[in-house]
């Protein structure tokens, strides 16, 4: 079964790291609000895209850059 790790870098150092079914986020799909699917959408999070990926056996990586308070955290999201 396909998973998703994601990763989170506080001033590029690895922070948090874990892995999720891509069976959980087909389920996240159904029942989010579509209001927090657009908001993942904005910042390039696309859990359709996610999930095609992974039915056609194609990569899916992505990365999401933030300043908070002074601090670049940044999130990464792929497909393995």
């Amino acid at each position: 079964m396909k998973k998703l790790t994601i990763e989170k870098y506080i001033q590029g150092k690895l922070d948090e790291s874990f892995t999720v079914p891509i069976a959980f986020i087909s389920m996240l799909n159904t029942i989010l609000p579509k209001a927090a699917i657009d908001s993942l959408n904005q910042y390039g999070f696309d859990i359709q895209n996610m999930i095609t990926a992974s039915k056609e056996h194609s990569p899916y990586h992505n990365r999401v850059e933030v300043e908070e308070k002074g601090i670049l955290k940044t999130v990464e999201i792929s497909l393995k």
